[in-house]
Parts: C-alpha cells; structure tokens; sequence
C-alpha cells in the first residue's frame, strides 16, 4: 500500500492535525510568556497619567529662525550653525547636532554636516563627540 490510501489506513490525518494542534498551542504559550516576561523580572511600564493642563497652554520654547536654504558660503553657514548650536555645550555628538538641526527645521543637515567636516571646521574630539573650530585658525 502506496500514497494517500496508507496515510489514510495509518491515520496520518488525524496525526498530523494533532500536530498541527500542538504546535500552535506551544507557540501560543511561548507568546503569552514572552509578554508576562517583563512582569517576571519586575520590570513595570509606566502608566500615563491623565493630563491637567491642556497642550496649547504650555509655553512653547523659542524656535530659531532658519533660513530656507543654507548659504553657499561655508564660513557663513559655519557661523549661524555655531548660533543654533550653542546649547549642545563646547562637545557633542554628531546624532544630537543632527537632531538639533531637525527641531529647528533646516534643509538637509547631513549635507552641511559632511561639508564643515570635510573643511575641517567640525573636528572630532574622540569617543563620538565633535566640537565646532573657529574659521579663523
């Protein structure tokens, strides 16, 4: 006896659906352990708590004002990249000037980044941080 008649004969079918049973309830208890986990190791996510103050009565914070497009002339772009960035200290990272360059809108940073670089006016500090050269040295 040959092909699907054996399988019948053998109660193949009715194996491989309990397989099939037992395979989906394993995953499904490997899933629902898998999200106790953080409760097991006593990690607690924190529950939002209903705001008070509408959104629109907070202060917004001052937003530089950044030109549609970045001048050309690299010493001038430097100088107002200095301005906009002087609240990431004298050392930063290049993810926090490139975040501060998102916040107050400028036009492709990564391009401005890559040239004060390549100019020499970005150094690196060591261990990731970065500080601004004055154009004059």
């Amino acid at each position: 006896m040959y092909g699907l008649v054996a399988i019948q004969q053998a109660n193949g079918w009715v194996i491989a659906g309990i397989g099939v049973c037992i395979v989906l309830t394993g995953l499904t208890v490997l899933a629902f352990l898998v999200t106790l986990l953080p409760r097991l190791c006593g990690e607690q996510q924190k529950k939002a708590t209903p705001r008070l103050d509408p959104p629109a009565a907070k202060e917004a914070p001052k937003a530089a004002l950044a030109p549609e497009r970045v001048p050309d002339d690299l010493a001038a772009a430097l100088m107002l990249y200095k301005d906009w960035t002087q609240d990431l200290g004298e050392t930063f990272s290049l993810v926090d000037l490139h975040r501060k360059c998102n916040e107050i809108k400028l036009p492709h940073p990564h391009l401005s980044i890559s040239r004060f670089r390549e100019a020499g006016f970005l150094v690196s500090c060591g261990d990731g941080r970065f500080s601004w050269r004055s154009g004059s040295e």
